[in-house]
């Protein structure tokens, strides 16, 4: 029979008992005896309260810092790989550069920058509709620009048209007329290495290998990373 210690008898030690009524008691009764010991918890108890309670929070806290980190850094190279594109490389925003040849084999991605740099007022740049790049008109324009050092992102999918809004600057016909077509995908290709943004008579550069693909891939797995740990973090 299992026997608990009162409350008020906290003594450690041995414990005897015997019947309290004289005519139950003998000399050669054998008193009933009880040690009550001090429990002491098992040293695998000690070691599986001592992880659930302090150990794995402070792991948990460690693995969401670290994944963080990581998800940061592969947000960080995702922003470094937006390209800049100086149209006509080299040669500027001119009469004298074939901007057919120039476009032709580059891949512009949502995040690229495209720079025309030209002499003021010599020059300027005009958005147009495809309409008014046909026939070299800036009716309806979008947009125009002459700082002489115009910067502009490619912040959406589609393509996009631009003159020089100077007359006779534009020609429907002529390979060599200031208008250019940009067409922008959705990233998921490699865009062609760009010369670097540079001003006219500026040397060329050996092209730098591609890297976009997998900088963007990161970009992705960084934003989703830190959506996760966002939640994970509120929860």
């Amino acid at each position: 029979r299992t026997y608990r210690a009162p409350r008020n008898r906290p003594r450690l030690g041995a414990c005897f008992y015997l019947k309290g009524m004289a005519a139950d008691t003998t000399a050669t009764q054998t008193p009933l005896s009880i040690s009550i010991q001090q429990h002491q918890p098992s040293t695998s108890s000690a070691l599986h309260s001592a992880f659930q309670f302090q150990f794995q929070p402070q792991s948990m806290a460690a693995m969401k810092i670290a994944l963080l980190a990581v998800a940061a850094m592969a947000v960080l190279l995702g922003t470094a790989s937006a390209v800049t594109y100086n149209v006509g490389d080299q040669g500027g925003w001119t009469l004298s550069t074939d901007y057919s040849s120039w476009v032709s084999g580059k891949k512009f991605n949502v995040g690229d920058e495209i720079v025309f740099k030209y002499s003021t007022p010599t020059h300027d740049v005009v958005e147009v509709s495809k309409a008014g790049y046909d026939s070299c008109s800036t009716d309806g324009a979008i947009n125009t620009l002459a700082s002489g050092n115009d910067v502009i992102t490619l912040n959406a999918t589609g393509t996009r048209y631009f003159i020089c809004g100077v007359p006779s600057h534009c020609s429907p016909t002529a390979a060599a007329s200031m208008k250019v077509v940009i067409d922008v995908a959705s990233g998921s290709s490699s865009p062609s290495s760009p010369m670097p943004a540079a001003g006219p008579g500026a040397s060329n550069s050996p092209p730098a290998p591609p890297s976009n693909a997998a900088t963007s891939v990161g970009a992705t797995a960084g934003f989703g990373l830190v959506a996760l740990l966002a939640a994970g973090l509120m929860a």
